[in-house]
């Protein structure tokens, strides 16, 4: 399902272009890559870079359910996929686990895929900026012509 869903997020524009894990195909590299460079090509036109991270803590237990319901169907998520009532079903009482290497062994009561569709209203357009997200963690990159 978590693939099923991926794409369908995908094809919805469920997903922020400057998300990267819980997503196959972009990782932790392609979040440092895509920062450095926005990072250089700002500083190559004369501005002044500056980040800000930060990292959402207990976001994964505190997703509303109805909340991502209604974002799913606003976004017109195809009835045919039953995306909509299949999410409402998971998040009732139910828990999943990651399975890595060095993960911690608990459960959360969201899919990463999930919550990163339900986070994904947090990116906003930063004009000569940029808002990078892995998974719960985000980094807001803004310059100016001065520090000030």
């Amino acid at each position: 399902m978590n693939s099923r869903l991926s794409c369908v997020a995908r094809a919805c524009g469920l997903l922020n272009p400057h998300q990267c894990g819980s997503l196959a195909g972009l990782s932790a590299s392609d979040a440092t890559t895509t920062l450095t460079h926005e990072v250089r090509t700002l500083q190559i036109a004369q501005r002044k870079v500056s980040t800000l991270f930060l990292d959402i803590k207990g976001g994964f237990d505190n997703v509303n359910p109805s909340s991502l319901c209604g974002m799913l169907k606003a976004k017109g998520v195809n009835p045919y996929f039953k995306v909509v009532s299949w999410t409402r079903s998971f998040l009732s009482g139910r828990t999943c686990r990651l399975l890595y290497q060095g993960s911690p062994m608990i459960f959360a009561p969201v899919s990463p895929l999930l919550f990163v569709i339900y986070m994904s209203r947090l990116h906003s357009e930063i004009p000569m900026g940029l808002t990078l997200s892995y998974v719960d963690d985000f980094g807001l990159t803004v310059s100016s012509t001065s520090y000030r």
